[in-house]
């Protein structure tokens, strides 16, 4: 099929593009409503919800006005009618249980006969009390009891020909009060004194009449004195701080405060537009319909790219993603397969080259600059005659070890840079640790570690019996040296029906997470005397032979490897 050129791709990501047809889809499903819904909202519903808002906090304040000032005027009118009594000055100083003032003792309970009063009081003109005549209401001082009754400190204020005196805030064990007091007649036997009557009413009936307003959501309604005090509907002092938004005096120096928190009206609960709700509802579940088969949609074809992007983290470069469709996403599928291939081969023809170029010229020079001086220097060495100085002995024996040492090095360089290919056969993975046990243990008993195996030493491999020993024994030395003080040394073996894994763990010191990251690096080790090729060859033996070496270990917790190999015959035949 033929290729097709740079416009005709763009002409079909145009006329197929994905993003496209989401976009406008998108555009009318979401934004368009939205965008209608908010200009409704936001051109009629705020100024509607704020116009009622106020409408009916005024309307309301204007209500809770009326009553305070009417409660207010229906004291004073009770007032004026104790005040016009007669003899209402002989309470003053005479005593109102006297035959003489029964007749008007009576008039004046019945004037107060109401629960908003506790009481009626008697002031001199330097407002000490004189006589407490007690209401339906009454309790405690000062008409019962032996607790001073004083205003002192009360603030007073006179209108007209009234005195508004207090409120006493509420106490332990006492009902907050105030004063409603008018000037006493002169006395017709004394006319240079007279004094004052007071009704003594209770507070939280006038407080009481602020709950109307405390109906309304968002704001909260106070009464506030003369002195700056704030109370609540039940009378009690406010502590909250809040600026008022909404003032008006009802008496001299005392005001109905309306205090605003939030606003005054829920869409929920006062605008119930059955046309409004049903349209967001329709609107949620359209929306939430399309994104949800859009994810659907979306979800399934990006599956296979990213089950092709794991399996290329995983090394599989040969992965093939089957394009769909004629869009975007189809051109990144076959992009995907084309670049996996494409790097496959650029990958393998990069490292053959490189490990060619690299380990041949270093081990040829290995081999000619190194091997061939040593074993002329060991056959020196050898023919020096040994006199009777046992120093010289000593000598020439170190030499000796020395170059055998140096000569180990060589033969590690040349099994790392040209190692056999591997003779396969099947053998039993208990064979192996059962063989490597045996030329450790000795070893083993004399450093004091304990040798264990375990796990499913039946499970077969097939691999190069002599390569894969020689990686087992390597390992194990490595676990030995790592235990200077003993422990233990445990070869496992785990399989399933794709895998058979060969553990190799010790209870050593481990090694840290950087010394572990480069542990199979040629040439890293840690050891005073090693070459840091054991590792290194070890990995590419067990790579060689079609399995993979993984290493995990903690600082004092010890260290374990694993060998993992293919356990289908298949892929071996």
């Amino acid at each position: 099929m033929k290729e097709p050129t740079g416009n005709q791709i763009k002409i079909s990501l145009w006329r197929n593009s994905l993003l496209r047809r989401y976009l406008v889809l998108s555009l009318l499903v979401t934004v368009l409503p939205l965008l209608v819904v908010t200009w409704f909202y936001d051109r009629f519903t705020g100024e509607l919800l704020e116009d009622l808002g106020e409408q009916k906090v005024q309307h309301s304040m204007n209500a809770t006005h009326a009553a305070l000032s009417g409660f207010l005027k229906a004291r004073q009118f009770e007032l004026e009618t104790i005040v016009d009594l007669p003899n209402i000055e002989r309470f003053l100083s005479g005593d109102p249980l006297s035959p003489e003032l029964e007749p008007t003792h009576a008039l004046i309970s019945f004037e107060t006969d109401s629960f908003d009063i506790y009481g009626v009081l008697f002031f001199d003109t330097q407002w000490q009390l004189k006589t407490a005549l007690p209401g339906v209401a009454s309790s405690g001082p000062p008409y019962w009891g032996e607790t001073e009754f004083s205003l002192e400190g009360l603030p007073r204020i006179k209108f007209a020909d009234y005195w508004l005196i207090g409120p006493q805030p509420p106490r332990q064990g006492r009902s907050g009060w105030f004063l409603l007091a008018a000037p006493l007649p002169l006395s017709s036997v004394d006319t240079s004194s007279s004094g004052f009557v007071a009704l003594h009413l209770r507070f939280a009936s006038l407080a009481e009449l602020l709950k109307g307003q405390s109906r309304i959501d968002g704001f909260t309604p106070l009464i506030s004195t003369s002195e700056g005090q704030r109370f609540t509907v039940n009378g009690r002092p406010a502590l909250d701080k809040t600026p008022s938004w909404l003032s008006e005096e009802f008496a001299p120096g005392w005001s109905i405060e309306v205090v605003k928190h939030h606003p005054a009206v829920n869409l929920s609960q006062e605008l119930r537009r059955p046309v409004f709700l049903l349209g967001v509802g329709v609107s949620v579940v359209l929306v939430g319909g399309f994104f949800m088969a859009l994810i659907l949609r979306i979800k399934r074809r990006f599956v296979p790219l990213i089950e092709g992007a794991e399996a290329v983290s995983r090394g599989d470069w040969n992965i093939h993603i089957p394009p769909e469709g004629n869009d975007e996403i189809t051109l990144l599928a076959k992009a995907f397969n084309r670049m996996g291939g494409r790097l496959q081969a650029l990958i393998d023809s990069r490292l053959d080259v490189e490990k060619k170029a690299v380990l041949g010229e270093f081990s040829a020079s290995i081999a000619h600059e190194v091997r061939n001086p040593l074993a002329t220097i060991k056959v020196c060495v050898q023919s020096f005659p040994i006199d009777e100085d046992p120093r010289n002995a000593e000598l020439i024996t170190l030499v000796l070890e020395e170059i055998d040492r140096v000569n180990g090095v060589v033969e590690n360089l040349l099994s790392f840079a040209r190692p056999f290919d591997p003779e396969r056969v099947w053998v039993t993975a208990g064979d192996l640790l059962r063989r490597l046990a045996a030329l450790i243990d000795p070893l083993a008993v004399r450093e004091n570690i304990q040798l264990s195996l375990s796990g499913d030493l039946d499970a077969r491999l097939c691999i190069d019996e002599n390569q894969i020993q020689q990686v087992l024994m390597n390992l194990a030395l490595n676990s030995i040296q790592a235990m200077p003080e003993g422990g233990g040394l445990n070869l496992a073996v785990q399989s399933t029906k794709e895998n058979t894994v060969i553990i190799v763990g010790d209870t050593g010191i481990g090694m840290a997470p950087e010394s572990l990251e480069r542990a199979t690096e040629p040439f890293y080790t840690t050891k005073s005397q090693g070459t840091g090729l054991g590792l290194s060859i070890s990995k590419r033996l067990v790579q060689l032979n079609g399995g993979h070496l993984q290493m995990s270990s903690e600082p004092g917790a010890g260290t374990r490897v694993l060998l993992t190999f293919n356990a289908s015959r298949e892929t071996h035949e």
